[in-house]
């Protein structure tokens, strides 16, 4: 329902809902109540245990790059608090690191922030955890949106390296399609020995990964 003061705002300031569009702070209740999904735990890639916040569509589909492409940094609490019910269902150690996936570095100067890397650092400081961003990654591969499946995988490969944790790995991301971006994060960790032990991400695509268990 639009309230008198929602309608204020969009007339006078312009202010939408970043999830639906309509007049309003922030997020309406509307888009709220449809984030009250319970996190869901599958198999991702190379059965690595994963879980998500919620599904993609249809909310988070334009939270995520309002927060990450347009600078909507307002956004940057409720999307660690989607993150954090998640990795209450991870249940990992004390000693675990949050290890955010790194963007490409093209976007990180066009952004002016590492996403990732934020919401890795805020879940920490939240749950009482520490983040490290060990992984780094090259200027090679382009952008996954519009790729399918099989040229996710060719394009991410090998263009990801890490230093090696003392601890537990947890890897953190925002949106998992196809799993290829998490399965070269979790490769370069392990190739230097890292104990990963799954990750925890905001979103799942819809059609990703098919037979999904709640956790």
């Amino acid at each position: 329902m639009i309230t008198f003061i929602d309608a204020a705002a969009d007339l006078l300031l312009g202010s939408t809902c970043a999830g639906c569009r309509s007049p309003g702070w922030g997020v309406c209740r509307g888009c709220l109540d449809l984030l009250r999904t319970p996190p869901h735990a599958f198999g991702g890639p190379d059965g690595l245990p994963v879980v998500a916040a919620g599904p993609y569509r249809p909310v988070l589909e334009h939270l995520i790059p309002r927060y990450k492409d347009d600078g909507a940094l307002h956004l940057e609490r409720l999307l660690a608090e989607l993150l954090a019910g998640a990795l209450a269902v991870a249940r990992p150690a004390p000693d675990t690191l949050l290890v955010p996936v790194p963007s490409l570095p093209r976007n990180v100067r066009a952004r002016g922030f590492d996403h990732a890397r934020r919401l890795a650092r805020r879940l920490a400081s939240d749950s009482g955890l520490k983040s490290a961003a060990l992984i780094s990654r090259d200027r090679r591969g382009h952008d996954q949106a519009g790729l399918g499946r099989s040229d996710r995988s060719t394009n991410l490969e090998c263009t990801m390296k890490a230093r090696p944790p003392r601890y537990p790995v947890l890897v953190i991301d925002d949106v998992i399609t196809t799993g290829a971006t998490i399965r070269e994060a979790c490769r370069s960790l392990e190739r230097v020995g890292a104990d990963v032990l799954g990750a925890v991400v905001i979103a799942q695509v819809d059609d990703y990964p098919p037979g999904r268990t709640k956790a």
